[in-house]
């Protein structure tokens, strides 16, 4: 009978567990989702969760297994297909964990660049700000008290550093403050026993062979101008040297230059004074 016709090809085709699917005369689509059933061989069943990570399923058909992964929560980065995955979190460049810098060192004063050395999410707080050359200095979690010795620091990229300014004027450079943010406050210092110093340039070193007690060319040294006579140093440049003379004081004359005069009486002179 038609009855009996209509009948026909209403038989269906169910997937075997733990797959689901079924299809009216035909082979089913059967699917499996791994992440959420927990009877299949394959599935990831509490793996992904125990670890606090998400399972995905990228495709649920029956005949594609052991594809899931576990994904790391945000702001962690990571994945592993049918395993835990090892999970980063990168504190220098992710805006939104609780212990990334956020840019802090980029906006410091000196600006600095950030470095995290271990990014693993289970090692957090550890990244550094790091002073930019030619500062030197670094910080954990917050920004570096960077330093520059102009004087000491011979890298091309300082612009204000003394370099052999000082040196190849015989002085000695001073840094007064090594802080990266005062810069050009080195000095030149003339070297003992010569005194003076100057800013960004060589010093004008002055001497007073008079009265100054180390220095070999001097009187004070080589006790010069004894008493009864003035000891005079017309020109203090350290680089003017053997210049100092004595004069005899009166009612005695007499003048010698880098060495002790012969005084004599001026007898006009005593004479007038007695």
């Amino acid at each position: 009978s038609n009855q009996d016709a209509a009948a026909l090809a209403d038989w269906t085709c169910t997937c075997s567990a733990p797959a689901q699917g079924s299809a009216t005369a035909a082979p089913a689509a059967c699917t499996l989702d791994e992440c959420t059933d927990l009877t299949c061989g394959t599935c990831a069943k509490d793996t992904c969760s125990a670890a606090g990570q998400t399972c995905d399923e990228p495709d649920t058909s029956a005949d594609k297994l052991g594809d899931w992964s576990c994904v790391c929560p945000p702001p962690e980065v990571g994945s592993r297909v049918a395993g835990v995955a090892t999970c980063t979190v990168d504190e220098c460049t992710e805006p939104a964990c609780g212990t990334c810098a956020k840019g802090m060192c980029a906006g410091a004063s000196p600006a600095q660049d950030c470095e995290d050395p271990d990014t693993s999410a289970k090692v957090l707080s550890d990244w550094q700000c790091v002073c930019r050359a030619p500062a030197a200095g670094s910080a954990v979690a917050g920004p570096a008290a960077c330093t520059l010795n102009e004087c000491t620091e011979t890298s091309a990229l300082c612009g204000t550093c003394a370099g052999s300014t000082c040196a190849d004027a015989s002085q000695d450079c001073t840094d007064p403050d090594p802080s990266a943010l005062a810069v050009n406050d080195w000095r030149c210092e003339c070297r003992a026993p010569s005194t003076g110093s100057a800013g960004q340039e060589p010093a004008r070193c002055t001497i007073d062979e008079c009265t100054e007690p180390s220095c070999v060319t001097c009187a004070a040294a080589l006790g010069a101008c004894a008493t009864g006579q003035t000891c005079n140093d017309p020109n203090k440049a350290a680089d003017q040297l053997r210049d100092w003379t004595c004069t005899c004081d009166a009612p005695t004359v007499g003048q010698a230059t880098f060495m002790v005069p012969v005084c004599v009486l001026d007898e006009g002179r005593q004479r007038s004074w007695s």
